[in-house]
C-alpha cells in the first residue's frame, strides 16, 4: 500500500473504504473568496492525522509493518484530497509586508472533491478553472466555476512538491509527536542547504 493515491475515483474509493469524514477546509463558516485557481491536474489523496499545536502528518498505517503511533494513540486519521492552488486574498504579515495571489496546499474532504469534480466535469480541467468559493457551513459549500486560461506562475510562485512536503515521518518522528518530544536526527549530513527544497525551481 502506498501513503498516497492521485484522482477522483481513487479517492471515491479510499473514501468509501475508510468511511471517514473530514473537517478541514480552506475556508471559515461565512467565507467567500473570489479568483481560487487549483493549479494541479489531479488531487493527491493521502490518510492524515492532526495534532493541535503541531499541525497535520500523513498517516503510515499499512506502509511499514510497524504500524502509525497516532493511530495507536486513538488519533483518528482524516481523509485528505490535496491541490496546490493560487489563494488570491490580500494580507498583510506581522512585519508589514502585503501577500496576494500566494501558492498553497489546499486539503479536502471528499464532499468538497465531489463537489470540484462536477465543476470539473462541467467546464474542463482543474487547471482551467476560476472559482468563486462560499463556504456556508460544516460541508456546505457553493462553487461557481468559469473557464479560463490555464494560470501561469508569476514570479517568485512556485508549487508545492506535495509527494515531498506531504510525505511521512518516520515511526520514530510520530513517537515523537505522541510523546510530545522532538525526535533526534540520526543524520550527520548538513541537510540545511536548501530551504526550499521542496518546492519546484
Amino acid at each position: 500500500m502506498s501513503w498516497f493515491s492521485k484522482g477522483f475515483e481513487e479517492a471515491e474509493a479510499q473514501a468509501a473504504s475508510s468511511g471517514g469524514f473530514i473537517r478541514d477546509f480552506f475556508l471559515k463558516n461565512g467565507e467567500d473568496v473570489n479568483g481560487v485557481r487549483i493549479l494541479d491536474d489531479e488531487s493527491i489523496n493521502i490518510r492524515a492525522h492532526f495534532v493541535k499545536g503541531k499541525g497535520w502528518f500523513t498517516c503510515i498505517h499499512g506502509i511499514d509493518d510497524e504500524g502509525c503511533p497516532l493511530c495507536e494513540a486513538g488519533n483518528k486519521a482524516q481523509n485528505q484530497f490535496v491541490f496546490n492552488v493560487i489563494d488570491p486574498r490580500e494580507y498583510t504579515d506581522k512585519n508589514g509586508k502585503t501577500h496576494k495571489n500566494q501558492v498553497k496546499l489546499w486539503r479536502v474532504g471528499i464532499t468538497l472533491l465531489r463537489l470540484l469534480n462536477k465543476r470539473r466535469t462541467t467546464y474542463g480541467p482543474y487547471t482551467t478553472l476560476l472559482l468563486n468559493i462560499s463556504k456556508m457551513g460544516a460541508g456546505a459549500w457553493d462553487i461557481v466555476a468559469e473557464k479560463v486560461e490555464e494560470y501561469e506562475l508569476g514570479e517568485g510562485q512556485e508549487l508545492y512538491e506535495r509527494e515531498e512536503v506531504l510525505a511521512p515521518k518516520s515511526r520514530k518522528e510520530l513517537l515523537a509527536v505522541v510523546n510530545n518530544s522532538e525526535a533526534e536526527n540520526d543524520d550527520d549530513d548538513d541537510d540545511d542547504d536548501d530551504a526550499a527544497s521542496w518546492r519546484k525551481s
